[in-house]
């Protein structure tokens, strides 16, 4: 089950053998990855997603979500059975009552979103960005982990020419790979310097990129 969008599958495929594959989809490079390197795919995936896979050897279901929560994954566990999806209203039929959080409610009203796993609801938590997790069938816990933290390293030695630089190559590099497309892709922009920049860059090369300007 996959909810999202992998962005360096093109990559992935040639890295994989395209010849493996049954189809073009970005879908198909999450289980062809995680058959060769387990869960370590996480590694290699670029993207927003939310997905899981039932893996019948090992007995044992395997998720995970994209390294800045785009996706949303919500997850209820008791007396050995795990449910999951993207909207916590559709787990709520399965609580034995349905009850608000207190903690999660209290951090709605002074941040707008719960903290952490916490949800609005008892029992129901989410899967927190950049964390995996593994249920086993006749188990009864869950076994969750950080796979990804945002790092750096402080740099002395370059001159600002080589941080523009730098700066220009990533953006450059995230941009288009964030609009491949086998269809004409638009941006709905607000103005700003941010999102200006970034549909002009978009637009560079590509004759089938529409701008659109609106406020927010």
């Amino acid at each position: 089950v996959f909810n999202g969008e992998i962005y360096n599958y093109r990559e992935l495929r040639q890295e994989l053998g395209t010849e493996n594959f049954q189809t073009s989809t970005d879908s198909e490079v999450i289980l062809l990855g995680y058959e060769k390197w387990g869960e370590k795919v996480l590694d290699h995936l670029i993207g927003m997603f939310a997905f899981a896979i039932w893996d019948p050897q090992e007995r044992r279901l395997f998720a995970a979500r994209d390294r800045f929560g785009i996706k949303p994954f919500y997850f209820t566990s008791s007396n050995g059975v795990f449910r999951f999806a993207s909207e916590a209203k559709a787990l709520l039929p399965f609580l034995p009552t349905i009850d608000f959080s207190e903690n999660g409610l209290s951090d709605y009203l002074t941040l707008q979103l719960p903290l952490a796993q916490t949800t609005l609801f008892k029992g129901i938590e989410q899967l927190q960005p950049a964390h995996m997790l593994s249920f086993n069938l006749g188990g009864s816990d869950l076994d969750i982990k950080r796979y990804w933290e945002v790092s750096y390293e402080r740099d002395f030695e370059n001159d600002e020419e080589h941080f523009f630089e730098k700066l220009k190559s990533t953006l450059v590099e995230s941009v288009d790979i964030h609009t491949r497309s086998d269809v004409p892709i638009g941006g709905y922009v607000s103005g700003g310097v941010d999102s200006s920049l970034i549909s002009i860059m978009a637009a560079e090369g590509n004759e089938d990129y529409l701008g659109f300007v609106g406020k927010f």
